[in-house]
């Protein structure tokens, strides 16, 4: 287990590495705007877009996961050190997609090295494993970015994120490569596979909503306190900070919670009162943003585990690695809308606005996993280990 969360958290750093200075980095150096800066997320979640049932797929049908680890990590490695020469938006913005394809490819393989060969009692624990690796990986490399931003300037970030990917794929090598089921099934019986277990949109659509609002505040939120305080950096990265480590950190203990009401009413109750934190996020003052961030983070975190262990448990072992790509594509389509979605509602009705966009998503997600809870009552709590 160490080495693949080792790996999705190193993955994850590297994602909010280049947040705290992406507005040096993009308006002041290269001379875009807001929604550049909104689209450098968004095109590397329509690369996780695209890459993610890709590699799923391809992991399944070889049986293989190492290789595309390792590869996918180097190949990001290699695309985040061509960062450094670029000089132009449209560049670099087709340079954000190469990466983001390979990035998918090995950080949703090694979650699917993480439950594989684990049996239903411990997949709880391993969501949580896994959820507080890929969010503790957010909520350092925001304040870390910050920090080397602010003394070495914007593109340092870059350079340690390249450097930080080439260890994670050497790192990678030592990997145990898992049994292969044989015999493979071929692409199209994987689909089919999929196809046939509808309930998986579930999982995937309140994962959808969370990345959502998640990418939408990573970006937004800093842009606003650059604009409304004149935060530098570091004090963007700290920001950040407050939401995403809390976020982190619960998600160790959020199995537990699982057993004792059931994944479903769970992921309700928290999705209802995270969409209503983030409302009141919209309209706080200075004095309590502080303390919202840090219940924000606590409510995300009962959200994410239960989600992934539902598309653990609600899969067969050789659909694995494509169920998770599935469930890892809703989230990369979330992330991928939530920023442009963020800079429009600004634009239109400022940081109220686009926060109360953010927490309606929230409350209706929370009516359909309430509804989906009371028509399979009692078993709604399948989530109980």
């Amino acid at each position: 287990m160490a080495l693949p969360c080792a790996l999705l958290f190193g993955a994850m750093l590297n994602l909010t590495l280049v947040v705290p200075g992406l507005k040096e980095l993009v308006l002041d150096e290269l001379g875009g705007t807001v929604a550049d800066a909104a689209l450098f997320f968004t095109v590397e979640m329509v690369a996780y877009l695209v890459g993610a049932p890709l590699w799923g797929l391809l992991s399944d049908r070889t049986g293989r996961r190492r290789p595309f680890v390792v590869a996918g990590f180097a190949a990001s490695g290699l695309v985040y050190l061509a960062y450094l020469g670029l000089d132009s938006i449209p560049l670099l913005l087709a340079l954000r997609f190469l990466q983001g394809a390979a990035s998918i490819a090995g950080w949703s393989t090694a979650m699917a090295m993480l439950f594989d060969g684990s049996g239903a009692q411990a997949r709880g624990r391993l969501a949580g494993l896994a959820g507080a690796s890929l969010i503790l990986g957010v909520g350092l490399g925001a304040p870390l970015g910050g920090l080397i931003a602010a003394e070495l300037g914007p593109r340092a970030p870059l350079a340690a994120a390249g450097g930080l990917f080439l260890v994670l794929a050497a790192a990678a090598l030592a990997l145990p490569e898992p049994a292969i089921h044989d015999p493979r099934p071929p692409m199209r019986e994987i689909a089919r596979s999929l196809a046939h277990r509808p309930r998986l949109a579930l999982p995937w659509g309140l994962y959808f909503v969370e990345r959502f609002t998640v990418g939408m505040f990573v970006v937004v939120f800093p842009l606003h306190l650059a604009a409304t305080t004149g935060a530098d950096p570091a004090e963007r990265g700290r920001a950040l900070a407050l939401f995403l480590l809390p976020f982190a950190f619960a998600q160790l203990a959020t199995h537990r919670l699982v057993r004792r009401v059931g994944a479903l009413p769970l992921m309700a109750a928290g999705a209802l009162a995270y969409g209503a934190a983030l409302i009141a996020l919209g309209r706080s003052g200075a004095g309590a943003t502080a303390p919202l961030l840090v219940v924000l983070g606590l409510l995300a975190a009962v959200i994410f585990p239960p989600t992934l262990a539902l598309t653990a448990d609600w899969t067969a072992p050789g659909t694995r690695a494509s169920a998770l790509a599935g469930f890892n594509f809703a989230g990369s389509l979330g992330f991928a809308l939530g920023p442009v979605a963020g800079a429009w509602a600004e634009r239109v009705g400022g940081f109220v606005l686009a926060f109360d966009v953010a927490g309606a998503a929230a409350v209706a997600a929370a009516l359909v996993v309430a509804v989906a809870a009371a028509l399979t009552w009692p078993d709604a709590a399948a989530g109980r280990r």
